[in-house]
């Protein structure tokens, strides 16, 4: 491999990650033509959750205002809208570098952006690019995005459209009557009359659906048969005595499915009693039958035993899953523990057990602050391609102040505005 070669790979590497080390290499080779990976970058969403994550217009854009190629990657970006059929954070990231080149008066690209919208649009996704047009045009903006639905409607009379595009804008445009604006459009453009019709319809059908909420006797009649308890209990707060009437019901329970729904309470609160008792779940044999073992593992992040220390670091080392086990390190991580730490992120290479690890290690190290963080922490860093937990990772580094010059120097770039921030 030559050398331009291995730069090459070095700087489409870091693209993919998000991270600011390819707007540094670009800077720092202006003689290399870096077009054919920017492109990629420009039309692909590389990041690990695109919808989480949102768009990263603004670090391609700022990479491809460096580069010498502009013409022939503002052509693909064109290209690439007018086309884009498979994925839809692909699309919505293309609508937003789109938008950064109309925001410099580049009424071609302005006018691809119009065109584009509810055009062919992905199934599931005909929302996508509405938020840029409102961005760049106003109330006009809305108008044009109301009178595209309209007809859109008119052409599938069975479409269903909510007002949240409307809601969304009233709240960034406070000092406009948004309702009253369309309302009096629409009285001389009968597609936004179509608009607005269909989303009282889409709400008086809600309406006539939308099911009573369940109310239950107590604490544990609610966890034993609300649905569904994972996100359900982690935005719930319980008090104390509720968590203490859950855990005295647990020691008691002899039905599995019973027990396997009072346990997931407890990987969002701390078991109150025994520890041994959340132990002596997570050694009985796995089953596909009930997720008991899974479930009382999580609990164990906020217990801490020597027991507990001593079951983790067995399972770790010979499970076939050992990532499974890690968490158990929050509440019993020992000086030196880095090491293990670090090798297992070293032999990983898979994006979603890096993720995994990602989220581990951000928990382990907020829980205890020390400097041994760097190494683990910084391997990650050079693997994952999630921007959201790069930032968790940067700023436990600056916390324990070991944030390499390196990596200080490439958060100026980094695909994640909050990253960036940190400089600061």
């Amino acid at each position: 491999m030559t050398a331009i070669a291995d730069i090459k790979r070095q700087f489409l590497n870091s693209l993919k990650r998000g991270t600011g080390e390819a707007y540094l290499i670009v800077k720092n080779n202006p003689e290399i033509d870096f077009s054919n990976q920017i492109i990629k970058g420009a039309r692909n969403i590389y990041a690990y959750d695109g919808q989480s994550e949102n768009d990263r217009a603004q670090y391609i854009f700022d990479i491809i205002s460096i580069s010498k190629q502009k013409d022939k990657i503002r052509k693909a970006v064109l290209q690439g809208l007018a086309t884009e059929q498979d994925d839809t954070w692909n699309l919505t990231h293309l609508f937003a570098l789109a938008k950064l080149y109309a925001r410099q008066n580049d009424a071609e690209v302005k006018q691809a952006i119009c065109d584009r919208f509810l055009n062919n649009p992905i199934e599931g996704s005909d929302w996508v690019g509405a938020y840029e047009i409102l961005e760049l045009d106003g109330l006009n903006g809305l108008f044009y995005v109301a009178e595209k639905f309209g007809k859109y409607i008119e052409q599938n009379p069975n479409d269903w459209q909510g007002d949240w595009i409307i809601k969304r804008f009233q709240e960034e445009n406070k000092n406009i009557k948004v309702s009253e604006e369309l309302k009096n459009k629409a009285e001389t453009n009968k597609f936004i009359r179509i608009y607005l019709d269909n989303i009282k319809r889409t709400k008086a059908s809600q309406e006539k659906h939308k099911s009573k909420p369940t109310k239950y006797k107590d604490i544990i009649d609610e966890v034993l048969n609300s649905k569904p308890h994972f996100s359900y209990f982690r935005k719930r707060d319980l008090t104390n005595e509720e968590v203490n009437q859950t855990a005295k019901r647990l020691i008691k329970e002899t039905d599995k499915s019973n027990i396997e729904r009072l346990l997931d309470i407890f990987d969002f609160y701390k078991f109150p009693y025994d520890s041994q008792i959340i132990l002596d779940f997570a050694k009985q044999k796995r089953t596909s039958k009930n997720r008991i073992v899974e479930y009382a593992i999580y609990a164990l992040k906020h217990l801490k035993s020597k027991e507990i220390r001593n079951f983790a670091l067995e399972k770790i080392q010979t499970a076939k899953n050992p990532i499974d086990y890690l968490e158990i390190l929050v509440s019993n991580y020992k000086r030196g523990d880095f090491k293990l730490l670090s090798e297992i992120a070293d032999k990983t290479n898979n994006e979603h057990k890096i993720e995994q690890l990602a989220g581990i290690y951000t928990n382990i190290f907020k829980t205890n602050k020390t400097k041994e963080c760097k190494q683990p922490l910084e391997i990650l860093y050079n693997k994952m391609n999630c921007a959201i937990h790069r930032n968790g990772i940067v700023e436990i580094l600056l916390d324990n102040n070991v944030l390499s010059d390196r990596i200080k120097n490439e958060i100026k770039f980094d695909s994640y505005e909050e990253t960036r921030q940190l400089t600061k």
